[in-house]
Parts: C-alpha cells; structure tokens; sequence
C-alpha cells in the first residue's frame, strides 16, 4: 500500500513537473510572441488581457474601436486568442490542481481542523479558475474583430469582461496564497514529514 501511495505521489510529481514546464512555455510564447509584438504594433498599448490590476468598461470599449481601425493589433489578439490561450488556461489550472493534490490541503483555519466541504472548494478554486480564464477569452473572441458585435452585444461584454478579469486573477491569487499556506503547514507539521 505505501508503494502505491509512493508511486501516486511520483506520478503526480511528475505530472506537475510537465505542466509547470509547459506553463511556462506557454506563458513565454504568449509574452514574447503575441503581448510585445501588440505592444509594438499598437504604438506602446498593452493588450488588455496583460493588465493585472485589471480594467474598466471604458477601457474595453476604447480598444474595440483602436482595433476596428488597427487591423494588425486586431490580428495579433485574434490569433493569441486562437493559439496558445486556447491552451494555457488547461495547463495552468492543472497544474494548480497537481500542486493542491501534492501539498494536500490541510491545517486550521482559526484553530479548527479545515472541515470537508471546504476542501472540496479548495479544489475546485483552479477548476473555477480555468473556466473564468476561458470566458474571458471566449468573450474577447466575440468582441473583437474580426468579429462584428451588435451594440447589445458590446454593451454587455463590456460591462462583463472586467468582472471576469478581476475573477481570473482574484482566484489564481488565492489559489496561490491557498497552496504557500498548504506546503507551509506540511513543511512545519508536528509528526516531522516535509514535503518531498
């Protein structure tokens, strides 16, 4: 049975290794083959999906109608959009999901055991993550061109889009802060194991 659980957990180790090296990739191809090349055919503006501190409604509006009368920058989302975003929502969010399984949610919250219903939300946080990643990039796809959006349409996605934004990285941050806290509790546990 320990050799089982020994090889779930080297299994799992290296299922991480492989999505954290294709994350990065990734990310990579996305910055330096999609974001600066907007950023220069675009005359300096960052694209909106880069904008960590997120963005207003205005600001969705004033890039649609850059990139109705921009058509290379209008290209470059479209194809980020239909490249490697079709992609790195997946990988991110599993390997998040592989990282929570590793460090094994565990602890006190307030000094009281984290009950099991919580830690089923605390594994469905990259889960949530990955599907919010995706509305935004499905919601930026029927937005810009070359789509042609109703007036309706882009009323409602742009009001929409920076609640979704804001969702993506609020859930990736607590996430992130959720897996340190984890393999911080694993690392100083009482019974002496640390995370391997």
């Amino acid at each position: 049975m320990a050799d089982r659980a020994s090889g779930n957990a080297r299994s799992l180790q290296g299922l991480a290794a492989i999505l954290a090296a294709l994350s990065l990739a990734l990310f990579a191809w996305i910055y330096a083959g999609f974001a600066r090349a907007f950023s220069a055919a675009a005359a300096g503006q960052s694209m909106l999906d880069t904008r960590i501190g997120g963005y207003e409604s205005e600001d969705v509006v004033a890039m649609l109608r850059y990139l109705k009368d921009h058509p290379d920058p209008a290209s470059i989302l479209h194809s980020m959009y239909l490249g490697p975003e079709l992609v790195f929502p997946l990988v991110l969010g599993g390997l998040l999901f592989c990282l929570m399984r590793l460090v094994g949610p565990g602890g006190f919250f307030f000094g009281r055991p984290i009950p099991p219903g919580a830690t089923a939300v605390i594994f469905c946080l990259p889960i949530f993550y990955t599907v919010v990643d995706y509305a935004e990039n499905i919601a930026g796809l029927m937005l810009y061109p070359p789509a042609t959006p109703s007036d309706a349409t882009v009323s409602l996605l742009a009001s929409l889009l920076p609640v979704i934004v804001r969702l993506k990285f609020l859930t990736l941050v607590v996430t992130v802060i959720l897996l340190a806290r984890f393999a911080i509790f694993r690392y100083l546990s009482q019974d002496g194991s640390r995370p391997s």
